[in-house]
């Protein structure tokens, strides 16, 4: 499955979604693609309409993400 970036009409791999997010946050490859999986999982089970999934999930992995590092930084 292809994933449309929210940044131009051209649509990119999901490991080229994935690395972009990782390196955005500063967080491991391995990390973000965990919970890009999850988050492709829990959307791709309920959507109707498929065409936007990869936005859908980059937008909410990259809030999850903000969330859990802002979250860990306070701790330590």
């Amino acid at each position: 499955m292809e994933y449309q970036a929210g940044t131009g009409p051209s649509t990119l791999s999901k490991s080229a979604v994935i690395d972009s997010l990782a390196r955005e946050l500063d967080l491991p490859f391995d990390q973000v693609e965990r919970v890009f999986d999850e988050e492709t999982c829990k959307i791709e089970a309920t959507a109707r309409i498929l065409t936007f999934v990869g936005v859908i999930v980059a937008s909410r992995v990259r809030a999850e993400l903000r969330q859990q590092k802002a979250a860990t930084e306070r701790d330590h």
